[in-house]
């Protein structure tokens, strides 16, 4: 991918908006919340996630409009899609992006259900990345950049109090390990040891 072709969108910042005209994106990296517009009201409700490999605004291929305002939950790098240099075989591109996007709507939901801590842990997975040192996805080197507890609140339908929480108990438990910024451990960067049944 050339440089000029990406988009970086900083952490809080809006890609799109909801009814507004546009393309649809790959998340190469960083992570994405989308918001549906709720009438009559026009307050924005949480709707869907999307991480690294994701496709978001797909919808406009064919409505010429974006169902959902996505904002970056973390730093992101996003790419045009579908891109103009793929190979021929775009239909199993195609039905691949698609059956992806319906195994993360599984994962959403699945995140909305069950016990707290078992809640904020899967989210916690879902971020997690492998470090631009050594992509090989070993679990020792998985890090996440945590959205903002509201943002992770509406993500699990939890109380901001009880995701605080359930954090404070993984890195307790061992499983969140902050990472460092200068001499002081960062509240939002950590590093993540996935326990068995994550792997």
């Amino acid at each position: 991918m050339t440089g000029a072709r990406q988009r970086s969108v900083s952490r809080g910042q809006r890609i799109y908006a909801g009814n507004a005209s546009g393309t649809a994106w790959r998340v190469l990296s960083g992570s994405v919340r989308l918001d549906r517009e709720e009438q009559p009201n026009g307050e924005q409700s949480f709707a869907n996630l999307a991480v690294r490999g994701d496709v978001i605004g797909a919808e406009t291929l064919l409505f010429g409009r974006y169902s959902f305002t996505a904002t970056a939950l973390a730093d992101c790098v996003l790419v045009p899609w579908p891109d103009d240099r793929m190979p021929p075989a775009g239909d199993y591109s195609l039905l691949r992006t698609l059956a992806k996007a319906e195994r993360r709507a599984a994962e959403v939901i699945a995140l909305r259900c069950g016990q707290a801590a078992d809640r904020v842990r899967r989210l916690v997975m879902m971020l997690a990345q492998a470090s631009a040192e050594n992509p090989a996805n070993q679990p020792q080197d998985l890090q996440v950049v945590l959205p903002s507890r509201q943002d992770m609140a509406d993500i699990t339908a939890l109380t901001l109090e009880t995701v605080s929480r359930m954090v404070s108990q993984l890195r307790h438990a061992g499983l969140l390990a902050p990472l460092r910024q200068g001499k002081h451990p960062s509240q939002r960067n950590f590093s993540v040891r996935p326990i068995a049944s994550d792997s």
